[in-house]
């Protein structure tokens, strides 16, 4: 089902929906992040192909094996987090290497209504819909017009530019390449969820919910960028070699190429 949708009619209505919510939001003052427009747009694109095809959920997503796995999923959400501190810090060491710098965070006082919004959009149901669109219907559409590695490379970094953060820019971008060959040994888009729930929940309490890193005010400055430089240099190169043996081991096993509507899917090496 996924090789038969239209990248440009999901464009399409990506540009006339985001129209259409930004004026709502603008007209009616509601904060845009309590809006889940990718969300919204995902679901009324998917669910049109669901209906027309008359295809089940369950036929992307089972949990078939799947919870036996959870502990390593886990561990690997874990590598990519602490793997994005670490790029984070690089790029702030390399940037003001010669420019010393102060970082001031003031202080961001929400609602308990508000970090719930937050919490289930950014843990529940941004992974969902971003893993559907992006493993799922890109993915698939773009290895069908192209070849497995330009899909899986194009559609990781469509999914790094779509957060719009340059600072996870490449931990975006290596997570889409794992995500993507997991999905295709698996044909299951329920490990790829799972993998970026558990990695978004990592975050979500390192930033939400722990107070050391939710304090009122704080100050970074170019001394604490020095502190246990070689212990940071060290995390960054352990974690970036364990993402790439992950993503040699993944490409070196068979991987389900899809096919045709009513066509068996074959195995192939990459």
């Amino acid at each position: 089902m996924f090789e038969e949708m239209r990248i440009r009619y999901f464009v399409i209505m990506t540009i006339i929906l985001s129209i259409s919510l930004y004026w709502i939001t603008s007209t009616y003052n509601i904060p845009s992040e309590l809006v889940p427009e990718f969300e919204i747009i995902a679901v009324l694109f998917l669910s049109y192909y669901f209906f027309r095809h008359k295809r089940s959920m369950h036929e992307f997503i089972n949990d078939k094996e799947i919870y036996r796995k959870v502990p390593s999923y886990l561990l690997l959400a874990l590598i990519f987090h602490i793997f994005t501190i670490s790029v984070f810090w690089l790029q702030l060491y390399l940037q003001n290497y010669n420019n010393p710098f102060t970082f001031i965070y003031e202080p961001i006082v929400v609602g308990t209504l508000y970090l719930v919004i937050q919490m289930i959009m950014s843990t529940v149901t941004g992974p969902i819909a971003e893993e559907f669109i992006f493993r799922g219907f890109l993915l698939n559409r773009l290895i069908k017009k192209t070849n497995i590695w330009i899909g899986i490379l194009i559609s990781s970094a469509a999914f790094a530019a779509f957060h719009l953060d340059y600072k996870i820019l490449i931990s975006t971008f290596l997570f889409g390449i794992i995500a993507s060959l997991l999905y295709l040994r698996t044909r299951n888009l329920l490990v790829p969820i799972l993998i970026h729930m558990f990695h978004n929940s990592i975050v979500f309490i390192q930033s939400s919910l722990v107070p050391p890193m939710n304090m009122s005010f704080s100050v970074f400055s170019y001394m604490d960028n020095q502190t246990f430089i070689w212990l940071k240099f060290t995390t960054l190169t352990i974690s970036f070699g364990l993402i790439i043996m992950v993503i040699v081991y993944l490409a070196k096993g068979g991987i389900t190429v899809p096919l045709e509507k009513d066509e068996e899917d074959i195995q192939v090496k990459i």
